[in-house]
C-alpha cells in the first residue's frame, strides 16, 4: 500500500497571507509600529549613536552622536566626536538646520546631505517611520518574509519610496531599499537585531551603495534612554546662540 502523498503547505500559507494582508487598509502599518518600537519606542528619547565607515572591512572613519528624538517629528543631533564635533543638526518636521560652533547663523540643509559615508541627515534624524510613510502594498515572499512598499507621507522626505522586508510572523525588520523621487535606487540597508531579551531591539543598520563598492556604513544605536528634552532645544534661535555641552 502506498503512503499518502504529503503536500507542501506553502500554497495554502501564501493564500492565507494574501487574504490577511488584503484585509488591512493601506494606511494601517503594524509592521512600522514594530520597527519604531524596536528602535526608539515612544516619547522623548536620547539615542546614543555611533557611525562607522569601513572599506574592505577596515575602519576608515567614525563619529559619535547624541540624537534627541521628540514628538511631532522633531529631533536634534549633537555631533560628539570626529571632524564635525560640536555641530548641531535640528529637524522640525521637514525643515533642517545645521549649526556650526564657529557661527551664530544657522544653515538651512536638506535631509539628503551626507553626514558620514552613506549616512545622511535624514538617516540619523528621522527614526520613526510611522510618521513618515504609509504602506501601499504587501507581497509575501519566500522564507517566511513579507515585502512592503512604502510611500512617503510628505514631499520633503529623503526617500519617496522604500521597499521594506520584514519577517511575516512577527514583522521584525530585515532589510530595506531606498529610492529617490526619480525612481533611482539610492542605497540599501540591512537591519541588525537583538533578540536575546524579551523584546525585539533594533541595534543598528548597515548601509551600502553599489557605486561605492566595498564601502559599508554602519549606524549603531548603542543606547536608547527616555529623557526630558527642554523645549528650547527645538528653537533655531536658541541653538544658534548657545552651546549644548
Amino acid at each position: 500500500m502506498r503512503s499518502p502523498i504529503m503536500r507542501s503547505p506553502w500554497p495554502f500559507i501564501m493564500i492565507l497571507a494574501i487574504i490577511t494582508i488584503g484585509s488591512l487598509r493601506a494606511d494601517e502599518a503594524p509592521e512600522l509600529a514594530v520597527l519604531d518600537s524596536a528602535r526608539t519606542g515612544e516619547g522623548n528619547v536620547r539615542v546614543d549613536t555611533l557611525i562607522e565607515v569601513r572599506e574592505n572591512g577596515e575602519l576608515v572613519r567614525s563619529s559619535e552622536y547624541d540624537v534627541y528624538v521628540g514628538t511631532d517629528r522633531r529631533s536634534l543631533a549633537l555631533v560628539r566626536s570626529g571632524r564635525e564635533a560640536g555641530q548641531k543638526i535640528l529637524m522640525l518636521d521637514d525643515q533642517f538646520w545645521l549649526f556650526l560652533p564657529s557661527s551664530q547663523r544657522p544653515i538651512r540643509i536638506t535631509p539628503m546631505q551626507k553626514m558620514l559615508g552613506e549616512a545622511s541627515i535624514g538617516d540619523i534624524a528621522s527614526l520613526r517611520w510611522q510618521e513618515d510613510y504609509r504602506v501601499v502594498e504587501r507581497v509575501p515572499q519566500a522564507d517566511d518574509q513579507l515585502m512592503l512598499t512604502l510611500e512617503a507621507a510628505r514631499a520633503g522626505l529623503s526617500y519617496q519610496r522604500v521597499e521594506l522586508t520584514v519577517r511575516a510572523g512577527d514583522f521584525a525588520p530585515l532589510s530595506a531599499r531606498f529610492f529617490l523621487t526619480s525612481g533611482k535606487l539610492a542605497k540599501t540597508a540591512d537591519f541588525h537585531l537583538d533578540e536575546s531579551g524579551p523584546e525585539l531591539v533594533v541595534t543598528g543598520l548597515s548601509l551600502t551603495d553599489e557605486v561605492m563598492g566595498e564601502e559599508v556604513t554602519r549606524i549603531e544605536y548603542r543606547e536608547v534612554a527616555s529623557v526630558e528634552i527642554p523645549e528650547r532645544w527645538f528653537s533655531p534661535a536658541f541653538l544658534a546662540r548657545n552651546r549644548l555641552d
